[in-house]
């Protein structure tokens, strides 16, 4: 039995001082030293007690401030090493410590988790290489036996579950697949009758695969596209030009350069800097974190085109916040910080034309006249009272099922620790600041230069890879390329479905469609509601979103209503979810969560009620939309 130890707060300065004399964690990247500060601690050790012993799971990594260490393998044989880093399986694919480690002396060590050190790994992967050659050295001599020898054992405990899990999804893929071939040939049977011409039915065929692929996710969601575009070239339904648009389309030109400059954002660190400033300026109190939080997702919103982009980079926040304070998990505070967290990346994702990807579809989905008034300032104008009031709507309920104070432990001296690592400003990070600050200034004043918006982006971008801000491997990896194939493939559809008559055909069919469009708006936006409702069951958010916007929005054009408030509407509507598995952002922050930081059922009683009041943010909407003459 390993004795119980005590801990004292967390490592500050001069530990972490010590900490950076070491040769490998000297070589880590500074933002990924600063963010692992808040789950280090100090552990001190009476002589003679084991500081972990041969074959326990390695779990923890210790770094050793004072004191002496003999270190014994199961063989009996005494390593004699002056390294000061111990436990180092802990930071490679070791599952056990491969020798005991007693204190001879009083001790005194930095103890580090296996899961924080993968913060490191993740911004310099080579550093787990240095783990492995200092650990081999450490043994030097003596046999070791890697984590691979346990892998029976675990393959007993995991068969059974790739047995049984997929079952259910593989009967739902054989459905989706036989779909696929069922569902154009339905089309080809029938579409005759349809008063179509051969090559819009051929067309239509082709579209119906395409959705039935997107709705039952048997594909990455860029996929389908790809077909799309293949299929239509191949059968030459549509000149090339038409069904290859969205490469050169605004939104395509304009997602491309927001998600670079996003991607400078997240690789600088800018962001994380920013929260520290903020916890260490704002005071200590739950209105003020709580806020902070808030503003962090809001700040990030326009910026990074994703809504699982941003709740990647705020659940790591959050967890640091709530280490930060030393609140109680599941109490009070952290179900209000949670919910605070995950309203800020998500209340707002209409509301900016670059906040969602796929926003830049509705965005391409429009007449060209009409693009050239919802540039991003236009659209911010438009869907500003809409966000107001979602805001509004948030602030209640948080007051009414949020209630509650807990006390806060607040170290601003770890927050001072954590910022001198950080240093002085890097390059990257004066890239992001300089390219936002471009991009925005240059957005405001549209009226006066009138280079539209998607080429201030590009020049913005240009920029960025001209100064080398971001390298040909961040260029790579962090810019999401299959969306932005699955953006052009969309353009490419609806530019296909406009150029063979699709959309005022459908139209045709459906007048009673476009006339509670045009005589009853009101209406329209409540069987809109309902069928939103029905088809997030099943369909995913983007999916609802593409099928209904390539419906509705050429309806709406062919009837004299305003093509963007139906497309905005479908935005802010098919983003209402009651259960998990809807929202797979909800699921990445969970799981980023661990699951173990807010009360579930708490927050999906917030989140269902805030979902049926958006109804209530579009209506409160329609006049303020009348005002400016879109309804």
């Amino acid at each position: 039995m390993v004795p119980s130890l005590s801990v004292t707060p967390h490592a500050q300065g001069s530990q972490v001082r010590d900490l950076l004399a070491d040769p490998i964690f000297e070589q880590a990247c500074a933002l990924g030293l600063a963010r692992l500060i808040p789950y280090t601690s100090e552990r001190l050790l009476a002589a003679g007690d084991y500081l972990y012993r041969a074959g326990q799971s390695a779990q923890e990594f210790f770094y050793l401030l004072d004191g002496q260490v003999r270190l014994v393998t199961q063989k009996q044989q005494e390593i004699i090493s002056d390294n000061r880093r111990l436990g180092e399986e802990a930071a490679t694919d070791f599952d056990t410590y491969l020798a005991d480690a007693v204190a001879q002396t009083p001790l005194r060590v930095l103890v580090l988790s296996r899961k924080s050190l993968s913060i490191l790994f993740e911004s310099k992967p080579a550093l787990k290489a240095e783990f492995y050659f200092s650990l081999m050295q450490t043994f030097a001599g003596d046999h070791l036996h890697p984590a691979g020898s346990s892998l029976p054992a675990q393959q007993e405990s995991i068969e059974p579950m790739l047995d049984e899990q997929p079952k259910a999804e593989s009967w739902i893929c054989l459905v989706g697949w036989l779909l696929v071939f069922i569902a154009p040939a339905l089309v080809l049977q029938f579409g005759q009758g349809w008063g179509l011409e051969k090559n819009a039915v051929y067309f239509l065929a082709i579209f119906s695969s395409t959705i039935v692929m997107w709705v039952f996710s048997l594909v990455d969601e860029y996929i389908p596209g790809i077909f799309a575009l293949l299929a239509t070239l191949a059968m030459d339904l549509v000149p090339m030009p038409v069904i290859l648009s969205g490469m050169a389309s605004d939104g395509f030109m304009l997602a491309m350069s927001v998600l670079g400059l996003g991607a400078v954002i997240v690789a600088s660190g800018l962001s994380y800097r920013l929260l520290l400033l903020l916890m260490l300026r704002l005071p200590n109190t739950p209105f003020w974190q709580n806020g902070a939080i808030l503003g962090i997702g809001f700040m990030l919103t326009p910026l990074i085109p994703s809504i699982n982009g941003r709740v990647a980079l705020v659940s790591p926040f959050l967890s640091d916040m709530l280490e930060i304070l030393r609140q109680k998990l599941k109490g009070v505070s952290a179900n209000q910080l949670a919910v605070s967290a995950f309203t800020g990346v998500s209340l707002l994702s209409a509301v900016f034309l670059s906040s969602k990807s796929v926003n830049f579809v509705i965005f391409g989905l429009l007449p060209d006249q009409i693009q050239d008034q919802f540039q991003w300032l236009s659209w911010l104008q438009a869907s500003a009272v809409t966000g107001l009031v979602l805001l509004v709507i948030y602030v209640l309920l948080a007051a009414t099922l949020l209630r509650g104070h807990e006390p806060s432990h607040l170290s601003r001296e770890q927050l001072a620790v954590q910022l001198s690592l950080l240093g002085r400003l890097k390059r990257g990070e004066w890239a992001a600041i300089l390219g936002v600050g471009l991009f925005m200034l240059g957005v405001l004043t549209t009226s006066i230069h009138k280079v539209p918006s998607p080429w201030l982006g590009m020049a913005v971008l240009f920029g960025i890879l001209l100064f080398g801000a971001l390298n040909r491997k961040q260029f790579q990896q962090n810019i999401d390329w299959p969306f932005l194939i699955y953006l052009a493939g969309i353009v490419g559809i609806a530019s296909a479905i406009s150029y063979l008559g699709l959309g005022q055909a459908i139209a045709t069919k459906l007048p009673w469609l476009g006339e509670y469009m045009h005589t009853n708006f009101s209406l329209f936006v409540l069987a809109l509601s309902w069928v939103i409702f029905v088809m997030r069951l099943a369909v995913p958010i983007s999916a609802t979103i593409v099928i209904l916007a390539t419906i509705l929005m050429p309806i709406a054009v062919h009837y004299g209503v305003n093509p963007w408030v139906v497309g905005f509407i479908i935005l802010v509507l098919s983003e209402m979810w009651f259960f998990p598995y809807q929202c797979s952002y909800y699921l990445q922050f969970r799981q980023l969560t661990k699951g173990q930081i807010f009360d579930e059922a708490l927050f999906l009683r917030f989140n269902a009620l805030f979902n049926l009041l958006k109804i209530v943010a579009i209506y409160a909407s329609m006049l303020y939309w009348k005002s400016l003459g879109l309804l």
